[in-house]
């Protein structure tokens, strides 16, 4: 893995038991220290490996890390003080589909720990991230093969094909346009619907 990228959020050296900790110093990451919540824009644009943030130094603590999964998908390491209280509406924002992969540790945890869970944590959303893209893969891939069949079916109704023809059909066109079977089928589809669209116009028109 390279060097890993880490925003963190809610640690201030002018305030109390605010400095970042050492352990997380010694790493040797690329870190960038956010003072303030920055807008939903701004963590599109960032390609951060981490997130890193203390509870304790910011507003609804619990909302902001929903927020982070929602946006970036990346996850999110808690660094909680001795004495924290639980975050207000923790376990209602656990619930949601967009809470990122998180864990928590104390401030004071030594940095071999702080090493082995962020990397566990960075693992974890990299393979969650990819087990997302190969579902959306295979959905687009189904959705492909229905328009497919459906305009084969329409090519073997109106000029009596055999199902392998109407798809070789299919196939020779899109290359020959040099366009995506899918974009072939398509428009095989819609120019099929505006057909039948016209034809009962034209057939209301005659009564």
């Amino acid at each position: 893995m390279n060097k890993p990228e880490v925003i963190v959020f809610g640690f201030d050296s002018a305030g109390p038991g605010g400095r970042l900790p050492g352990a997380l110093l010694d790493t040797g990451w690329s870190i960038l220290v956010q003072v303030g919540w920055p807008s939903e824009q701004w963590l599109a644009r960032r390609h951060a490996d981490l997130f890193v943030m203390r509870p304790a130094g910011i507003e609804r603590p619990a909302e902001r890390t929903r927020t982070l999964g929602r946006v970036t998908g990346r996850p999110v390491l808690w660094m909680v003080d001795p004495g924290d209280p639980e975050p207000e509406g923790l376990w209602q924002h656990l619930a949601s589909e967009d809470w990122p992969v998180w864990a928590l540790l104390p401030a004071d945890a030594p940095k071999w720990q702080l090493v082995a869970v962020c990397r566990a944590l960075m693992a974890g959303a990299g393979r969650l991230q990819q087990a997302r893209e190969m579902v959306d893969e295979a959905m687009r891939k189904l959705e492909d093969r229905k328009i497919i069949e459906r305009a084969k079916g329409i090519l073997m109704d109106r000029f009596d094909l055999a199902e392998s023809e109407a798809y070789k059909r299919l196939r020779d066109t899109a290359m020959r346009h040099r366009k995506p079977l899918r974009e072939i089928a398509q428009s095989i589809i819609e120019f099929t619907a505006l057909d039948e669209t016209g034809s009962r116009r034209s057939g209301r028109g005659r009564r």
